[in-house]
């Protein structure tokens, strides 16, 4: 099992968090994917890590995103990711781009006990601070998703750096408990939790992962904290949830052995003779459920129904792990 990033806050993220949300906030709104799609069928088209490198980029609604980009025939994987965030970013999806500078050059690199250390040329800070969280997240986030990175620490020209062109602390390293797209859902810093869901961006055609991470307060249960917050849909206008919002839980969620079990209302079928779910909403539901600490598989029922098929043929019921739902969806 993947390690998981439901952490408390340090001082240095909950500074940039504050930076970030100040410039990043926006008016409530929710949609809903569920009427764009419901005459559509769906083509998975699978992104295994062994062919694809899995990039966080810029997307056009401002928000970064998870996308998939096949690998090419050079051999050092730290080396490619890199020219992909710089010389070849144009081999990232439409609508999506890198934040990091086309002149910054990857000096040399260490990876030590899951630390990765990259050494970068100062063209690596040709970027405002108002980008530094988006740009730090974009690089840990992506080289995190190497089963051998846990952390990324930075130097510039070989020399160790504490701050970079901002606000935030780098001398220990980051990893994933920085967050990504970061929002807040507590009025109290204190006590605090990260929870990371995953919505969509705004376009059926291309819909692209949109991983959120909030912080809570600590005395919320996280698993009926996110089955409830992809419900009712984003905060933000720019990115959307499948989940019509009248669904509801009917029974608690049960964790077993890493399982978890999840019994839904009928609103949750995708279809109106209530014989389908959609795969998007189950790949939301799975890859935001999965960031959860102890939960490695999620099954889901409809009613009690386990013999409930989402529109890729696939049974709900039989428990998916992330790995299974690592797919870029395609409606045609």
């Amino acid at each position: 099992m993947q390690t998981k990033w439901i952490k408390r806050l340090t001082l240095p993220v909950l500074a940039m968090l504050f930076i970030y949300y100040a410039s990043h906030s926006s008016d409530p709104a929710t949609s809903n994917l569920v009427n764009t799609m419901s005459e559509q069928k769906q083509e998975q088209t699978m992104y295994s890590s062994e062919d694809y490198y899995a990039v966080y980029a810029l997307h056009d609604s401002n928000n970064l995103v998870k996308t998939y980009v096949k690998k090419g025939e050079q051999t050092d994987r730290i080396e490619e990711i890199f020219s992909l965030l710089t010389t070849n970013a144009n081999q990232l999806p439409t609508n999506t781009t890198s934040l990091v500078s086309p002149d910054a050059k990857l000096n040399d690199y260490k990876l030590k006990n899951g630390t990765l250390t990259l050494d970068l040329s100062s063209e690596f800070l040709d970027y405002t601070s108002d980008d530094e969280a988006d740009l730090l997240s974009s690089i840990v986030w992506t080289y995190t998703e190497l089963p051998d990175v846990d952390k990324v620490k930075f130097e510039i020209d070989g020399k160790a750096m504490s701050n970079l062109n901002g606000a935030m602390s780098v001398e220990r390293g980051l990893d994933r408990s920085m967050g990504i797209n970061l929002e807040i859902d507590t009025m109290s810093l204190d006590h605090t939790q990260l929870v990371t869901l995953y919505f969509m961006t705004d376009d059926s055609k291309e819909g692209l992962l949109v991983p959120v991470t909030r912080l809570i307060s600590d005395t919320i249960d996280p698993i009926t904290y996110a089955v409830s917050a992809l419900i009712q849909g984003p905060a933000g206008e720019n990115y959307v949830s499948v989940f019509d919002q009248n669904t509801t839980l009917l029974e608690d969620p049960v964790l077993t052995d890493g399982l978890l079990s999840l019994n839904f209302s009928s609103d949750l079928y995708y279809n109106n003779d209530q014989t389908e779910v959609s795969s998007t909403m189950l790949k939301q539901l799975v890859m935001t459920l999965t960031e959860v600490d102890e939960v490695e598989m999620v099954s889901v029922s409809i009613d009690g129904n386990i013999k409930v098929m989402d529109d890729t043929s696939r049974s709900i019921a039989v428990p998916t792990a992330r790995t299974n739902v690592e797919s870029f969806i395609e409606a045609h």
